[in-house]
């Protein structure tokens, strides 16, 4: 009998230990927090409701801390890396190897691999930016700033992972100022030239000038705008000599992307002011109801929300093509704006991994891109449960590969050749009325020419 009550103790014993170990586990499990840096504050609802989700799941909590602006957040992270103490979870500019902070960031290659459905639920524009390349590994080479860590990179790595893609060459338009003027909220001006009839009605009828845009902003008009513009006016062939200096902005074919800033200027339908406004002071004067329409990208909408505008107060269509134009409904591929980068010395590794993959999943970035008003880096597969805004955006858009979206070496002279920073400047002077189109084109020449000889 004492050997059957010395076994019952036993077993009673281990039973309680076991327990124990559970209820230690289920605490564990329930006491971690993940911390999550973001520079983003639009987005910091779509952060906290996919947050909210996941801890309901899991019992994790995820806790957002926001820094702007950009800069600011950018010294952070990169004081926090030399020290030693980045958070779990950290949001950084889109691209291969980017804030990986010499391997501190995961990788992810593998991962992805070994969940093909995953990998593969991705916009494949997403995945291929922040995937090293041999050309990326190349630059780095030819780069003497280069970390020695960079320079031993491999192809086909990946270093953060994609939560959201957009565009350029997008147009916000104030819904009331457009329907008090009779011009349709629901159809998209046919061509260049409607569009800036439509600015004009506005403007005689409520005194409110009809464009606002960051003019502060070196390349911003250039790259989100007038590049564009002139790619479906002159089709590939023609805009590549542009680009390339063999042909002139005063050219007729070219010559609008001087001309459109002047005859808005002269008109009184350009803000005054925007010459040198900051991306954040046009948006806030947009909001404000100082311009009927902003230029912007897919992610300026979050930022107007964010303002105060109500997604009823909000038009938004692609930039329009001038009548004639040889590629008038030009789509524009996606690209990736911020990843996710899980820090490999935080305390819960696989947790902050299991996050990522949740905020990535069909769930995670309905919630995320219903709550941050920001197109999400996986094509979703039910998207009757998104909001309305973002399936206007999808539509813009085009995950199929395209000249435009192939050519980015073309496009990307804006940031490159040095008459551009001429135009920067001359396009300032444009808005001030203290240039011309015709002298702004002419000075454009001259600097193409002199580094075209070089």
């Amino acid at each position: 009998m004492k050997k059957y009550l010395l076994f019952f103790v036993v077993l009673m014993c281990l039973a309680s230990v076991i327990y124990a170990g559970g209820q230690e586990d289920a605490a564990a499990q329930e006491d971690v927090t993940l911390t999550l840096w973001h520079w983003k504050v639009a987005f910091d609802p779509g952060f906290k409701a996919v947050a909210d989700a996941f801890e309901e799941k899991t019992g994790i909590r995820v806790v957002t801390e926001i820094t702007t602006p950009d800069e600011a957040y950018k010294q952070k992270l990169v004081a926090a890396g030399i020290a030693g103490n980045l958070p779990d979870l950290y949001a950084y500019w889109a691209d291969a190897g980017n804030g990986s902070f010499d391997g501190v960031a995961m990788e992810w290659a593998g991962t992805l691999d070994a969940d093909p459905a995953w990998r593969d639920s991705f916009f494949p524009a997403a995945i291929s930016a922040v995937t090293i390349s041999d050309a990326k590994i190349e630059s780095w080479l030819d780069d003497e700033n280069s970390s020695k860590w960079l320079t031993t990179r491999e192809a086909g790595q990946v270093y953060g992972i994609p939560i959201d893609v957009g565009a350029f060459y997008t147009i916000y338009g104030n819904a009331e100022l457009m329907k008090n003027a009779g011009i349709s909220t629901d159809n998209p001006p046919a061509t260049m030239e409607v569009w800036i009839e439509d600015m004009k009605k506005i403007q005689s009828l409520t005194e409110t000038p009809g464009f606002v845009f960051s003019g502060q902003a070196f390349s911003l008009y250039e790259n989100w705008f007038a590049n564009f513009v002139d790619y479906m006016k002159n089709g590939p062939e023609e805009y590549t000599r542009f680009m390339t200096r063999e042909s002139k902005m005063s050219d007729p074919e070219h010559m609008h992307v001087a001309q459109f800033l002047e005859d808005l200027a002269v008109s009184g339908n350009i803000l005054a002011g925007s010459a040198t406004l900051g991306i954040d002071e046009a948006d806030q004067a947009f909001v404000n109801g100082q311009a009927s329409y902003l230029l912007g990208g897919t992610f300026t909408f979050a930022s107007l929300q964010a303002m105060g505008m109500s997604i009823d107060q909000i038009v938004s269509f692609r930039i329009p093509a001038y009548e004639g134009s040889k590629v008038p409904d030009a789509t524009v591929s996606p690209f990736p704006l911020v990843m996710l980068n899980v820090n490999t010395n935080g305390k819960s590794v696989d947790k902050a991994i299991e996050f990522v993959k949740f905020m990535t999943s069909d769930e995670g970035m309905t919630l995320y891109a219903n709550n941050a008003f920001d197109i999400p880096a996986i094509s979703i597969k039910d998207t009757s449960k998104l909001n309305s805004v973002i399936k206007s955006m999808l539509s813009s858009l085009s995950t199929d590969s395209n000249w435009w979206s192939e050519n980015s070496a073309i496009s990307s002279k804006v940031f490159s050749n040095a008459e551009w920073q001429v135009f920067h400047e001359g396009k300032q002077r444009i808005v001030l009325g203290e240039s011309t189109a015709e002298e702004v084109a002419a000075s454009f020449d001259k600097a193409a020419e002199i580094e075209k000889n070089k």
